[in-house]
């Protein structure tokens, strides 16, 4: 086992200029699979819902949401990192797009998600649209991080 003293200094950072393409690349991935997985779930909830399979639809409702999440938590490490490793405007700008087309499909999401709950859905919805829709709101603190006022 060893030590680590005050005088160590771990970098956090490589100096490689791939790594803002890395990092890039990881928030595009993220969000596509994300929007995907949400995509994925919202149609088979109404198709078990079509079918009568009420607890099948709370499944994947909680699978969208429980997903949305992690993904959430997991861009805003990302965007963190992309922004301290020297990204340029167009790194930042692509990010900022697949951020904005997940947290959109996000709000699509939650919003159908809420319609059924309201029009007679089991409760357990609701909350999973609430939890939906602050996902996607935290994504907006990644838009602003990625695109700070001048």
């Amino acid at each position: 086992m060893t030590s680590r003293t005050d005088t160590e200094v771990v970098q956090r950072f490589s100096p490689d200029p791939t790594r803002p393409d890395d990092l890039l690349a990881s928030i595009v991935a993220l969000t596509e699979r994300t929007t995907k997985l949400a995509l994925d779930s919202a149609m088979e909830a109404a198709q078990a819902d079509a079918l009568g399979k009420l607890t099948v639809v709370v499944e994947q409702v909680c699978r969208i949401a429980v997903g949305a999440g992690v993904a959430a938590g997991e861009i805003g490490w990302l965007v963190t990192e992309l922004g301290a490793c020297g990204a340029d405007e167009e790194q930042l700008a692509q990010a900022g797009i697949a951020i904005a087309g997940l947290q959109s499909s996000m709000f699509s999401v939650a919003f159908a998600v809420q319609e059924f709950a309201t029009s007679g859905g089991p409760v357990e919805l609701r909350s999973s649209a609430d939890a939906l829709r602050r996902s996607a709101l935290q994504l907006d603190e990644r838009l602003v991080e990625l695109h700070p006022a001048a």
